[in-house]
């Protein structure tokens, strides 16, 4: 679609729908400028929005589109085509004061707009193209004035500055850290320990001495049934249930229990005797529970916000520890990320 046409099909839009443009140019609008709206006939607030300390009026935005339905007709249709063939051309859409303003900048403007604005873009394009106009004009007039030497002004727009650096820093930082083979090899990890500590059932005959359980092993291999010489030998208090020690997690038994036990199948018994603490034991391994370990596809939220946070943690230790840096009082720093586990 040529740009001839396209600016057709906005100010064939801006004029159907002029008032509700109108709250969201408004809405949309920094505080200071909202201000600017206020003496404006028509203009209705927000409940509760003006004289209850509540900060700056603010003014509703107007009703979305419904979902999956043009807001204002063929005219918007028209539009919607067109949208692919403007994000691949990205054209001049307005010049103001011999400034360009392209077809990206405003599309990038609805980053700001709830998320069902944003599904609609080409529904509320007219609207955020006056918004970017508007301010453009504001900002020239401002420099006109002088106030882009104002003190205050200067100050403010370095602390703007600081915001934007830091979040564009972050936003590379992560895209190099929280990739998705950094994901994918955080959730192998979960994977492995849940599974080497995922909760097995095992039987034990416990006795005093190497010997006597060496004894039991003999007898098993002879064919003898494992429930029952535990017992009748085994001097622990699961003797009465046949040594059976039900469902446990290996990480709360003893070292050496925990590390025969695994070694074996289910249905397979220990052909060594295992010492720990509490004397011998002859192990029968009877079941593992089945991995109960979500997909990677339904963790990759949770292990990007998990990743996410370490990542800035990370980098900021490092900062802190490269930087020159001073806290008054001294004690004012105790608030420093902690170091990433």
């Amino acid at each position: 679609m040529a740009p001839r046409e396209h600016n057709g099909t906005a100010r064939a839009l801006r004029q159907a729908g002029r008032p509700a443009r109108r709250a969201l140019r408004c809405a949309l609008l920094p505080p200071a400028i909202v201000a600017l709206a206020l003496a404006q006939p028509g203009v209705i607030l927000a409940q509760g929005s003006a004289g209850d300390g509540a900060g700056p009026p603010q003014l509703p935005l107007p009703e979305a589109p419904a979902a999956g339905q043009p807001a204002s007709g063929p005219e918007v249709a028209r539009l919607k085509e067109a949208f692919e063939q403007m994000n691949t051309e990205n054209p001049v859409v307005a010049r103001v004061n011999g400034q360009d303003i392209r077809w990206a900048e405003v599309v990038a403007s609805a980053n700001d707009l709830p998320q069902r604005y944003r599904e609609q873009i080409e529904s509320v394009f007219p609207a955020l193209l006056d918004r970017l106009v508007d301010l453009r004009l504001l900002a020239d007039a401002a420099r006109d004035e002088g106030l882009d030497e104002d003190p205050g002004v200067r100050q403010r727009i370095a602390a703007y500055e600081d915001r934007v650096l830091s979040s564009a820093l972050l936003e590379r930082h992560l895209a190099e850290k929280v990739t998705t083979a950094a994901l994918r090899e955080r959730y192998d990890a979960l994977v492995a320990a849940r599974r080497g500590d995922r909760e097995i059932r095992a039987r034990h005959i416990l006795l005093d001495s190497e010997e006597a359980a060496a004894a039991a092993i003999t007898r098993l291999d002879g064919g003898e049934v494992f429930i029952s010489l535990a017992s009748e030998l085994s001097q622990g208090s699961s003797a009465a249930r046949g040594g059976d020690l039900g469902y446990f997690l290996p990480s709360r038994m003893a070292p050496a229990f925990a590390e025969a036990a695994l070694a074996l199948e289910p249905g397979q018994y220990s052909k060594a005797p295992v010492r720990t603490e509490f004397g011998w034991h002859v192990i029968l391994l009877v079941d593992r529970r089945a991995d109960d370990i979500p997909s990677f596809l339904d963790m990759q939220d949770k292990l990007r916000e998990e990743a996410t946070k370490v990542a800035v943690d990370r980098l900021l230790l490092a900062l802190r520890d490269q930087a020159s840096l001073e806290m008054f009082p001294e004690d004012a720093g105790a608030a420093a990320p902690a170091a990433p586990q």
